[in-house]
């Protein structure tokens, strides 16, 4: 039960016209897009100026943009997704909503904002080597003069698949590392990380730095990614489990 009223009235929730689930997507959207135009601002200018520095006092003969891949790509969406869990639940259910709507219009908008990211990323990466091409540089993933094919060696689709898959799993793993401390508190919480936060750690490592994907062992490297897959699809799982019944936490007045 919800004491107080100190709980923000989110906009639109006494709305009839649409269902609770496509409110919320709306609600987790807002924010996935304002955080999407904020990093990829970012993205631009950084990879620009970095270029331009590199080309004034040296020879630019790597990739700038492919440094979004392990950070921002990851990491910003991670953090991203373990404030939308953390925040928005109670103030969702104080306005009459429901767990369900909560966590159906949640998985959608973490699951589009995602390949909206991985696209992005996708098609920076390839607009910068044209820009490498029409001037001679080498786009490699590596410095140096030898040259190390990246992801976008593999082609297109290897490209988008390794990138949603990475972005999938920051936010993915975000919201179930943000659901778990918000049910169980601040020391489960923590204790439960070295499970919570496995899938991003484990995609990560199956898709590594220079080539996409990294297979350890003997298999195809298709495999690298139905395993990522299952891991994120896992995480996604565990989300619904904690949300379907979490006690709603109680807000002062």
């Amino acid at each position: 039960m919800i004491t107080g009223t100190s709980a923000p009235r989110l906009r639109g929730s006494v709305s009839v016209g649409r269902p609770q689930w496509v409110r919320s997507a709306v609600h987790h959207l807002q924010v996935y897009l304002l955080m999407w135009v904020w990093l990829w601002a970012i993205v631009v200018v950084g990879a620009a100026l970095a270029i331009a520095v590199v080309d004034r006092v040296g020879t630019v003969n790597v990739s700038m943009v492919q440094f979004v891949r392990t950070g921002p790509l990851v990491w910003f969406l991670f953090s991203i997704a373990v404030i939308v869990a953390t925040t928005y639940l109670t103030a969702h259910v104080a306005n009459g909503m429901t767990r369900r709507s909560f966590l159906t219009g949640g998985l959608v908008a973490a699951v589009s904002s995602s390949v909206l990211h991985a696209v992005t990323a996708a098609g920076l990466l390839l607009l910068e080597g044209v820009l490498y091409d029409r001037m001679g540089w080498q786009h490699d993933a590596e410095p140096g003069e030898e040259y190390t094919a990246g992801v976008w060696e593999s082609g297109l689709g290897t490209l988008l698949v390794d990138h949603a898959l990475l972005a999938l799993s920051g936010t993915l793993t975000g919201l179930l590392v943000g659901i778990t401390y918000y049910r169980l508190g601040g020391w489960w919480g923590t204790l439960a990380l070295p499970l919570t936060i496995s899938p991003i750690l484990a995609v990560m490592f199956l898709t590594s730095w220079t080539e996409a994907p990294f297979v350890p062992f003997d298999a195809p490297g298709w495999s690298a990614y139905l395993v990522g897959a299952v891991l994120v699809l896992a995480a996604g799982l565990a989300f619904a489990l904690l949300v379907r019944r979490v006690p709603i936490a109680r807000t002062e007045s």
